[in-house]
């Protein structure tokens, strides 16, 4: 909606309402009415005003909106009070509206035959019929169809026109960012001012997906920055003049490539599709690479990239002859790059490691621990550098309990020149650290304090300044957000899990597969394809529930859904339906590939089942299997269900442990 000119939609809405004199209203793909008509009819005011009448025209409003967004046409419709309207769909670009208008009788005698059957029943009096006759629209069919085109055609015409303007004048807006952008640098800035200017105009006005920029040495190119999506996976990964880099350093000119040879030659990983490599030249030399990963660039934004390129390397060369740092704004550009490689870590355990990883490097040191509190306000080492991960699980510190507990017991954040001197560490033994420096900062959310952060041994053998403690505090607010949204992404992904599987099986539940089983006829009904259903059924369960008992039953249930589940291939489905009745959704899969599928399954149980039970009389648990295919035997999820349930229900009085396909109004046997 937002490439959309509101102002031109509804000054053409309301003259097109003018001129044609019909009632015309604008709704999103979603069913919601973006434009209400200028001059909504009369008649169809009275009609609505009844609960009766509401209820018939919203039902007939969604049924045509949806049908119009899923056929792609232009169509004409009988309504409530049986009148006639148009429903357009129109797209623009990414956008889908639906202009619908109407309110239109076929003739007179159309409007008198409603209104004496059905007028009273929306409250209209027979008498009061002829005041009505200047209120009504009447045109033919043929009329109707060519105003449907004629909007249709305006519609179109204008939106588009608009886009295409707005477009323009978005790249006229572009452009005067980045040359802004570049203006304001100044030459005594440094190479990674410079380049973390140049990620944020690619980043965020090209929207890429991954960047990373590359500084030659020799043969070699090696990671300067990176941004994106993929920023960690890019970070330690090199580049020789050879292959398609060889052709961005001879030819100087940019090289696109979704080979994965290439790109598998570059070095690297998987998660990587697509290379848009930009040669960043200075004095007629490559050196430097702008490479671009897993973005669509079109050819215009590529030939302003390559500009921007090249000014960069121009810019760059200043600023390296000049050679002039500023130590504060390095600090801080150090600890946003910090930051962001632990955005996108949401996994708990990989947070952990990452802000200690990044803490420890911020501060130049070698040893550090992260510890989190639990429920019972006791500190346990989630993450640690200089001690084994065997032992970090053993370490349990109290609040208030030496220096750790101490920080995290009053909220404030300490820092020691030698830890044996100070107060707090009389019981700390100097033999496990190489410097007697220290570090440790309280993690807090508001005035709750959820951690603790400790860093010590400084690399160069130095004690820690307070620019260091100042850096890490930064840090460790940010890292502090970071661990309480990865608490609540984690919590998310159980809730999901817990909602669409089966508690005892493993399975998904019967929710699910009502889902999954809408949207596999949904999907097979667009692109004309098959699928087919299956019911499974255990043989003589009760029998056994009643012989066993119901734990042993239970027992029975998992095995089952196990053996089925790794017999299936991984595009199927497999749900529990309720008490000992499995379904399995088989997409794209005929009768014959379903029956190959589901005779796995069933000869798997009674292989591999094992035998445990002591009074249950069959030698072996069984399953019957039902199979029905779509459309063949129904195209829909009452159909497709209720044939394969006579499929089964017909393996069972067969004589059980067998599979049963519907076909021909009947069940057969393969």
């Amino acid at each position: 909606m937002k490439s959309l000119d509101f102002d031109a939609l509804s000054s053409l809405h309301a003259h097109l309402s003018h001129l044609t004199g019909l009632s015309i209203s604008v709704y999103g793909e979603n069913g919601n009415r973006i434009l209400l008509p200028v001059n909504e009819n009369k008649l169809l005011s009275v009609v609505r005003a009844t609960t009766t009448g509401r209820e018939e025209y919203n039902e007939f409003m969604k049924k045509n909106l949806e049908n119009t967004i899923r056929k792609n046409d232009v169509s004409i419709s009988k309504g409530p009070a049986d009148q006639h309207y148009f429903f357009i769909p129109l797209r623009i670009e990414n956008t889908i509206l639906i202009i619908t208008g109407g309110c239109i009788y076929l003739s007179v005698q159309d409007f008198e035959n409603f209104y004496r059957k059905k007028g009273p029943s929306y409250g209209l009096l027979p008498y009061q019929i002829k005041s009505w006759y200047p209120e009504i629209c009447i045109r033919d069919y043929a009329d109707i169809q060519d105003n449907a085109r004629h909007i249709c055609s305006l519609f179109s015409l204008i939106l588009s026109s608009g886009h295409k303007d707005r477009i323009a004048e978005k790249r006229h807006r572009l452009m005067k960012i980045i040359i802004s952008l570049i203006s304001e640098i100044r030459f005594d800035q440094q190479a990674d001012d410079v380049y973390d200017i140049l990620l944020d105009i690619i980043l965020f006005l090209f929207n890429a997906d991954s960047i990373s920029i590359m500084i030659r040495d020799n043969d070699t190119f090696s990671t300067q920055k990176t941004a994106g999506r993929l920023r960690d996976q890019l970070q330690s990964i090199p580049l020789t003049v050879s292959g398609i880099i060889s052709e961005v350093v001879e030819k100087q000119r940019p090289v696109c490539s979704e080979s994965v040879m290439d790109i598998l030659r570059l070095g690297y990983p998987d998660a990587v599709t697509s290379i848009y490599a930009f040669p960043i030249i200075s004095e007629n030399k490559v050196t430097g690479l702008l490479n671009i990963f897993n973005s669509e660039v079109h050819r215009e934004d590529a030939d302003i990239i390559f500009g921007i390129c090249k000014i960069t390397g121009f810019i760059v060369r200043l600023t390296e002859l000049l050679d002039m740092r500023n130590k504060y704004l390095k600090e801080i550009d150090v600890l946003n790059t910090a930051t962001e490689r632990i955005t996108p870590v949401k996994e708990p355990d990989m947070l952990y490691e990452a802000i200690l990883d990044t803490s420890v490097h911020l501060a130049g040191a070698e040893k550090g621990s992260l510890m989190i509190a639990d429920d019972d306000l006791c500190l346990t080492v989630k993450a640690a550098k200089g001690i084994h991960k065997m032992l970090q699980s053993e370490i349990k510190i109290k609040a208030g309990e030496g220096i750790s507990g101490r920080v995290f017991r009053e909220g404030m954040p300490l820092i020691v020149e030698d830890i044996e001197k100070h107060e707090w560490g009389s019981s700390v033994k100097r033999s496990k650290y190489r410097t007697g420096s220290f570090i440790s900062i309280p993690l807090k959310l508001g005035e709750k304090t959820i951690g603790v952060l400790n860093i010590s041994d400084k690399i160069t053998g130095a004690v820690f300044s307070e620019q260091d403690m100042v850096l890490l505090r930064s840090f460790a607010s940010f890292a502090s957000i970071a661990l309480d949204r990865s608490s609540y992404y984690s919590l998310a992904g159980h809730l999901k899990e817990l909602s669409i599987t089966d508690s005892l099986t493993g399975v998904f539940n019967r929710r699910y597969f009502e889902e999954r089983f809408f949207e596999e006829i949904q999907r097979s009904k667009r692109h004309s394809l098959s699928f087919s259903l299956a019911m499974i059924d255990i043989d003589d369960f009760k029998l056994f529930n009643d012989t066993e008992g119901h734990l042993a039953g239970d027992e029975i249930l998992k095995h089952i859904a196990n053996i089925a589940k790794d017999s299936l291939r991984i595009i199927d489905v497999i749900a529990r339906f309720g008490g000992e009745e499995f379904a399995v959704i088989m997409p794209q899969t005929d009768k014959d590939e379903a029956f190959m599928v589901t005779e796995r399954i069933r000869k798997s149980i009674v292989e591999y089942l094992p035998r445990t039970w002591n009074i249950f009389p069959n030698d072996a648990i069984t399953i019957s299997i039902g199979i029905a295919s779509f459309p063949s035997d129904g195209n829909d999820r009452k159909s497709l269900i209720r044939n394969a349930d006579k499929a089964l229900y017909t393996a069972k009085i067969k004589g059980k442990d067998r599979t049963v396909v519907w076909a021909n109004q009947q069940a057969k046997p393969f």
